[in-house]
């Protein structure tokens, strides 16, 4: 069976240029191609990627998709999905923000203790978009075999090791632990 075609089947996303966004410490370099995790020089975003981050007008999108990266802003949805938004009493809607309006960015550390790690990205952080030629983290469509082959989409959610897998079960989000690296 056609790859292409399987996917669209459950999800349309394509690998192709566009924006990331990189916040990366003063007089340091990040790149995009092999920065995979958040560090002390700094961090990348990538669109269709799962971001927890809080804005300077005090709202906080605890698993917000980067929907769209332009040069000088990004749209983020309120949550996973609408599923997701129903389970969280909420609704799914997308915001749009300049990419200076970014004041905290929040990584897991250990997930069954619920320890996060907080980068405060002020004066000392250079918050810019780059345009490279695979600006989107596309989800993995994955069957899980011990489920009734049942297939789900699964979102990249950056955590303080990198990249884990995050799905959705009845809105429920759930995690697997599978390290994501740059090919």
């Amino acid at each position: 069976m056609d790859y292409e075609l399987h996917y669209k089947k459950y999800y349309d996303c394509k690998y192709e240029p566009g924006y990331v966004l990189i916040v990366q410490k003063k007089g340091k370099v990040i790149d995009p191609a092999k920065n995979w995790k958040p560090s002390k020089e700094g961090f990348t975003m990538r669109m269709e990627a799962i971001y927890d981050l809080e804005f300077r007008d005090g709202k906080r999108y605890r698993s917000g998709v980067i929907k769209n990266i332009t040069k000088d802003s990004l749209t983020i949805s309120s949550t996973m999905n609408e599923n997701c938004a129903k389970y969280e009493g909420i609704k799914y809607e997308l915001f749009t923000y300049s990419i200076k309006d970014i004041i905290i960015a929040r990584f897991i550390n250990d997930r069954s203790l619920g320890i996060f790690s907080r980068k405060k990205i002020n004066d000392d952080y250079e918050v810019f978009a780059m345009k490279v030629d695979k600006a989107k983290l596309c989800p993995a469509v994955l069957t899980f075999t011990k489920r009734n082959n049942e297939v789900k989409i699964c979102y990249y959610y950056l955590t303080d090791q990198g990249y884990d897998i995050l799905y959705e079960t009845h809105g429920y989000l759930d995690y697997m632990q599978y390290p994501i690296y740059q090919q």
